[in-house]
């Protein structure tokens, strides 16, 4: 399934390219950084500290194409946006059972996750004032759906000793916090706007939410037929400034 997938993914970034340099497409290129909010399985939910805290980094190279075209119509309003991400962020839990004095609480911040995402996808974005292909001004806000592909990798760890048992991690995590990796689908949906510096580019500032169909990204996740405060998947947010250079 993913191999399939990746060869359509390709497939259709060959064919937008060979488009691009046929004169048909404006197409750009860029860069993207800053923070990522991952929320799984750690931490209390509503914690604050949960959410200020497990906090990583992510990168991203971008390259967009948007159909050439002086005749209007909806095009002139969209962009479609390929990109490759690196995400990294350490994982602990947070709030008032992490900070309580008993065993319960020790096992808690003893535990640890290392994750590392990578992934490819596409975006729809939508710029209700026309794109700045078009003349649609310095500042253009757009919002846009998504679809990614992700590999993933936890490392798991406890600073009492090794995981998998009670003497280590709580009960509810003796089976479901462990090394993970493997390959998720994710959907994200953005709001961004860009601000156009010269006829060679423009920065960029983009929210991004990111809902992974997995569990597992952050090698945590215990029974939910059990445990049925467990009964979301993992998501995550970023906010990204970066740089993007006008091709045509």
């Amino acid at each position: 399934m993913f191999q399939k997938t990746l060869l359509l993914f390709i497939s259709i970034l060959s064919f937008a390219f060979a488009k691009a340099q046929g004169g048909q497409y404006y197409q750009e290129i860029g860069i993207m950084s800053g923070p990522v909010f991952f929320q799984g399985d750690f931490g209390e939910s509503g914690s604050s500290d949960n959410i200020t805290k497990n906090v990583g980094a992510s990168g991203s190279f971008v390259y967009y194409v948007a159909l050439n075209n002086n005749n209007g119509g909806l095009e002139r309003n969209l962009k479609v946006r390929f990109d490759v991400t690196l995400m990294s962020v350490t994982l602990n839990h947070y709030g008032k059972y992490a900070e309580s004095s008993s065993v319960f609480g020790d096992k808690l911040r003893a535990m640890q996750s290392d994750v590392k995402v990578s992934n490819v996808g596409f975006q729809l974005e939508y710029y209700p004032f026309e794109l700045d292909d078009y003349g649609g001004g310095n500042l253009t806000p757009y919002i846009a759906p998504g679809f990614q592909i992700n590999s993933y990798s936890a490392n798991a760890t406890s600073t009492l000793g090794s995981i998998g048992n009670s003497n280590t991690v709580p009960a509810k995590y003796v089976d479901g916090f462990k090394d993970s990796s493997g390959i998720a689908f994710s959907m994200t949906g953005a709001l961004g706007v860009r601000y156009k510096l010269s006829q060679s580019g423009a920065v960029v500032l983009e929210g991004q939410f990111k809902y992974y169909f997995s569990d597992w990204i952050e090698g945590m996740n215990p029974d939910p037929k059990i445990y049925k405060e467990n009964k979301n998947n993992d998501f995550s947010g970023t906010l990204q400034i970066g740089y993007i250079y006008y091709l045509d």
